[in-house]
C-alpha cells in the first residue's frame, strides 16, 4: 500500500465520502469576538439560564468563521484561560497525531501492532482508529458496574492502560464491526509511542518523550500553548480520554481541521489525512476520530441528526464537550460544559446547535 493512500479500499465498498474541498489557508487571527446578535444572544441566554435543562451547565461557547473569532461566551465556570477536560474529544487529537506520525513515514496504519496484544494478528492501528477492532469491550457509559473504560481509567486498569485493553480477546475478526471503545485509543496511543519510541524503556521516558513531541509537532505549530496531555503510570498518553485545553485551543484545533491540516501555510497533517478522517466506515456517522453527519439510520448517531450542513463533523467527549467543524460554513463551533450523557442530553445539544450553525452565513472560500 503506498503510505498516503490512506482511503484503500473504501470506495470499492461503497463508503468513501465526497472529496473535501480545500478551503482557504487562513490562520487563525481572532477579531473582537461580535456579541449583540440576537439568535447567538438568544441561544446563549437559553442555555445559561437553564431553559434547556437537558443540556446541563455550558461553561464556553465560541464560534469561528473563516478563521476569526466572531462569538464567544462563558458562564462562571469558563473563561479565555480556563482549561477544560477534552473527555474524548482526545480521540480526534490521537487521530491527528497518528496521521503527523504517518506523514513522517514512522507509522503504517495498515502493519500489525508491534504492542504486545491477544487479539487478532492483524489487527492494525486502521481498526483502532475507526473502532473496528473487533475486541472484547463494553463502553458502559461510566456505569462502574459493567464500564470497560471505567476500569482502564480508575480501576484495575489506571496503572497500564494499554495493558488493560491489549489483554482482551478478539471478540469477532478485526475490520467486522464497528463500537464504540475509549480502549481503542488508549491502546492506538501505545501503538504511536512504541513506534516513536522504541527505546524509551521506562515510564518517565515514554511520558517525556511523547509530551515533547505532542507540543513540537502538534501543539506550537498552531499556537495550543494551553494544552495539556495526561498521561497513566506506565507512561502512556491517555489517547481516548484526556487533554486539558482552553476553548480557544480547542478551536485552534478545529480550525486546523477544517483547513484540511494546514495552519498559516504549513502542513500538519500529511495531504489526504482528513478526507481519511472523514470517510464512514462500518458506522456511517464515524469515519476516524471524528463523527459524522449521516442521514436515515443513522441520523440520532449523528450530534444535528440530519438537520444541519451534511459536511460537518465534529470532536465529541463525555458530559457534552464538542467541537463541531462546518467545512461549508467555513465555521467551528466549540461548547464546553457538564450535562449528562444519555441520549435525551445530547438530542437537545445537538437541537441547540443546530439552529445555530443553519443561519451561519456560506463560507467564501
Amino acid at each position: 500500500m503506498k503510505r498516503r493512500d490512506f482511503n484503500i479500499g473504501l470506495a470499492a465498498i461503497g463508503l468513501a465520502a465526497p472529496p473535501l474541498a480545500a478551503r482557504a489557508d487562513v490562520k487563525w487571527t481572532p477579531a473582537v469576538p461580535r456579541r449583540g446578535v440576537p439568535a447567538l444572544d438568544d441561544a446563549w441566554t437559553r442555555a445559561g439560564s437553564g431553559a434547556v435543562p437537558a443540556m446541563g451547565q455550558t461553561d464556553a461557547f465560541l464560534i469561528l468563521q473563516d478563521g476569526a473569532l466572531v462569538y464567544e461566551r462563558y458562564g462562571p465556570d469558563g473563561g479565555e484561560t480556563v482549561r477544560h477536560v477534552s473527555w474524548s474529544m482526545a480521540k480526534s487529537i490521537t487521530e491527528a497525531l497518528i496521521g503527523i506520525a504517518v506523514g513522517d513515514g514512522v507509522v503504517d496504519i495498515d502493519r500489525p501492532l508491534r504492542t504486545p496484544h491477544k487479539g487478532d494478528a492483524s489487527l492494525t492501528l486502521r481498526h483502532l482508529i475507526t473502532l473496528t477492532d473487533g475486541l472484547a469491550w463494553d463502553e458502559g457509559n461510566y456505569d462502574p458496574a459493567r464500564s470497560d473504560a471505567t476500569r482502564m481509567l480508575y480501576g484495575e486498569g489506571r496503572f497500564d492502560g494499554a495493558a488493560y485493553v491489549a489483554a482482551k480477546p478478539q471478540e469477532v475478526p478485526p475490520g467486522s464491526r464497528w463500537r464504540y471503545s475509549t480502549g481503542a485509543f488508549h491502546l492506538a496511543a501505545a501503538e504511536l509511542q512504541a513506534n516513536l519510541f522504541p527505546d524509551a524503556r521506562t515510564p518517565e521516558r515514554r511520558r517525556a518523550a511523547m509530551a515533547a513531541w505532542m507540543r513540537r509537532r502538534l501543539f506550537d505549530p498552531i499556537g495550543m500553548a494551553s494544552a495539556v496531555p495526561e498521561f497513566d503510570a506506565a507512561g502512556t498518553f491517555i489517547g481516548g480520554s484526556l487533554v486539558y485545553a482552553t476553548a480557544r485551543d480547542f478551536a485552534r484545533f478545529g480550525e486546523l481541521a477544517r483547513n484540511l491540516g494546514i495552519w498559516d501555510g504549513r502542513q500538519i497533517l500529511p495531504a489526504g489525512w482528513m478526507q481519511f478522517s472523514v470517510s464512514p466506515t462500518l458506522q456511517p456517522a464515524y469515519g476516524a476520530g471524528w463523527w459524522l453527519e449521516a442521514k436515515a439510520d443513522n441520523a440520532e448517531t449523528s450530534l444535528m441528526a440530519g438537520e444541519g450542513p451534511m459536511d460537518a463533523f465534529s470532536a465529541q467527549g463525555h458530559n457534552g464537550q464538542a467541537i463541531l467543524v462546518v467545512p461549508s460554513k467555513g465555521a467551528v463551533v466549540v461548547r464546553l460544559g457538564l450535562m449528562d450523557d444519555g441520549p435525551a442530553a445530547w438530542k437537545a445539544l445537538g437541537k441547540w446547535l443546530t439552529p445555530i450553525v443553519n443561519a451561519l452565513p456560506d463560507t467564501k472560500g
